[in-house]
């Protein structure tokens, strides 16, 4: 009787989860938006940048990626046009607020906000 075969347990892509937040330098009217990448799985950060909310930072946090992560990953953002024709887009998964698919990247966002006074929105923190 023949040994049955085992076939090779299919392996899953990497996910990312892609967001943005506004902070200011100086005055509220210096707005600059910190774009962060973070490892669903392991919930680490894996590339950020600094810029505006435009096509061109998004690139640079395309540019930004470690090379294993721009291939064989799935990349969940909001539905912010800027993310669309630099990410792939069969890889792509943009998802409305509140869908829960970017909820990690969004608690990192928090999490930075309530630590990092100087992220805060409001004049004063403590």
């Amino acid at each position: 009787q023949a040994t049955p075969q085992l076939r090779p347990k299919p392996r899953r892509p990497r996910e990312l989860e892609l967001d943005e937040m506004w902070t200011f330098v100086g005055h509220k009217g210096n707005k600059v938006w910190l774009w962060l990448a973070v490892e669903r799985a392991s919930r680490r950060i894996v590339a950020w940048v600094l810029g505006d909310r435009s096509r061109a930072t998004a690139q640079r946090l395309w540019d930004a990626l470690p090379e294993q992560y721009r291939t064989g990953t799935w990349y969940y953002t909001d539905e912010w046009e800027a993310y669309r024709g630099v990410f792939p887009a069969a890889a792509h998964r943009p998802s409305p607020k509140g869908s829960g698919q970017t909820s990690i990247v969004e608690a990192i966002n928090c999490s930075l906000r309530q630590k990092c006074g100087v992220l805060v929105r409001k004049s004063c923190s403590f």
